[in-house]
């Protein structure tokens, strides 16, 4: 019986930080994780900018390492990096936890207008029940 691995690339997480690699920039980690998808740079790019209202001008461009960056930007790189290649099932652990109310609503809404854009499942789990 062969064992079939096209499930990866239908599946997109963002659990913990420890799956960002922290000695590279925000950018080189998506390119990194869009090629590891089979995403174009083009397609990488419209994500990005679906994404700029989250990064808030404070992920992209900023020449610096994502360990250097505060716990909540952090958190904002391995999401968007969740959804490269839009996956048709997203999981996200407390993916609001060290976001300031203004993003996180932000992620909220654009986690909705992808779910019914795109039918993408997403399983988040939150000890905040008002998420």
């Amino acid at each position: 019986m062969a064992f079939n691995e096209n499930w990866k690339l239908r599946i997109g997480a963002f659990v913990d930080d420890s799956f960002l690699i922290s000695y590279l920039k925000p950018e080189e980690y998506f390119k990194l994780v869009s090629k590891l998808r089979g995403v174009s740079e083009k397609d990488l790019e419209a994500l990005m900018t679906t994404f700029s209202e989250i990064f808030n001008d404070e992920i992209l461009d900023q020449k610096k390492y994502i360990r250097d960056l505060s716990k909540g930007n952090q958190k904002k790189v391995g999401i968007a990096a969740a959804f490269i290649g839009y996956p048709e099932l997203i999981i996200l652990d407390e993916p609001f936890a060290n976001l300031d109310p203004s993003t996180q609503i932000r992620l909220k809404r654009l986690i909705k207008s992808l779910q019914t854009e795109r039918e993408i499942t997403f399983l988040i789990s939150s000890h905040d029940l008002n998420h």
